[in-house]
């Protein structure tokens, strides 16, 4: 808090001594001496006492600048999405000081129970944890897209207890989402729309290309959940068609210039690619068909576990086993080991190398 430097400031602009301001609120000058070098702050009586005799307003005797705010907050959460898939203590810990500085922040906040909850395998304390923030979240904010985020990551959690203990939540799951609004009226006349219609120059274009990756996300989501839905009610041959739209979606949209990891407008889409090629596999295999099952398969191995070798930040060592973890439970899942049993020693052999390879430098 600036508090001491603005008073020392409007003081100055006033042309007073701190006497004379002393005198004028009828307190001692070591009291003004005290506040200007921060070693005290005024008593919170006094403080729209000070602000009227300056006056100015509450928000600017603190030097109050939303606007600030709101970029460093900006600043914290970008720093943190570096370390989103690769080290979650440094994502947490870049979090938890945010909130330290910011602890009202229901972004900051956002952020973080996303981040706890894409990580819920860390056990039962974690889940609870992130569960009563999740809450807490839900019961304060006033951000309806943060309100949103939120449940759809209580959702989450909950499909991975079903996953990982056998929970039933399908009803918890239900009643989340009879919540949420449909967001068309949001969507179609933001700010990130209206400025790539309207607004000239780089500014405009800036939000034109943004608004281009989010609708490319939506697009190869949306065939890639019609995709699931005929998967489910056992029409393989129309599961395929939007699961090969999806993966179509993705690969066209991808920086040509650009390899692995950094390829994907997205961060985390390569997880993306690589699963709905193996669902592509799936449907071949429940169609009696084996050609170019074991060609799907290798190349979501490449897309997934190659991914991340243009990135510093990613820590084979820590992460890799996890991975491996998840890409055999989606190969399982899929039901794709009654063809055949996955092999993944081409995939550990190269993450030892990559490992041996950081341990070198």
């Amino acid at each position: 808090m600036n508090l001491g430097n603005k008073i020392r400031e409007l003081r100055k602009a006033n042309n007073l001594t701190q006497e004379q301001l002393a005198s004028s609120l009828n307190i001692s000058a070591q009291a003004v001496s005290k506040w200007e070098m921060e070693a005290s702050y005024p008593d919170m009586t006094m403080i729209p006492t000070i602000a009227a005799f300056f006056k100015v307003s509450l928000d600017e005797l603190f030097d109050f600048d939303i606007k600030n705010i709101d970029k460093e907050i900006e600043d914290i959460i970008m720093e943190y999405k570096n370390y989103f898939w690769s080290n979650f203590d440094k994502a947490e810990e870049i979090l938890l000081d945010g909130l330290k500085l910011y602890p009202a922040s229901i972004q900051l906040k956002t952020e973080l129970f996303e981040l706890y909850a894409y990580n819920a395998d860390r056990g039962d304390e974690h889940i609870t944890k992130a569960l009563e923030l999740g809450s807490h979240i839900v019961s304060v904010s006033q951000d309806i897209f943060c309100t949103c985020r939120t449940k759809s990551n209580i959702i989450r959690i909950y499909k991975h207890l079903e996953r990982e203990k056998g929970e039933d939540h399908y009803e918890d799951i239900k009643n989340i989402i009879d919540t949420l609004p449909y967001m068309y009226p949001y969507m179609l006349q933001d700010k990130m729309r209206l400025s790539a219609d309207l607004i000239k120059g780089e500014e405009g274009m800036n939000e034109a290309k943004d608004l281009k990756i989010i609708e490319w996300q939506e697009f190869f989501i949306a065939c890639d959940r019609v995709g699931h839905r005929y998967f489910e009610m056992g029409d393989y041959e129309n599961a395929m068609i939007n699961f090969k739209e999806s993966v179509d979606v993705i690969e066209r949209f991808m920086y040509p210039d650009k390899e692995g990891y950094e390829a994907y407008p997205i961060s985390g889409t390569h997880a993306n690619h690589a699963i709905t090629l193996l669902d592509i596999a799936a449907c071949t295999h429940r169609l009696g068909k084996s050609d170019g099952i074991d060609e799907l398969v290798k190349k979501a191995k490449f897309v997934y576990f190659h991914a991340f070798d243009t990135v510093e930040l990613f820590d084979f060592d820590k992460d890799m086993s996890h991975m491996l973890e998840y890409f055999t439970d989606q190969y399982n899942e899929k039901g794709l080991s009654e063809y055949k049993a996955l092999d993944l020693g081409d995939i550990k052999k190269h993450i030892n190398e990559k490992i041996k390879e950081k341990n070198s430098k």
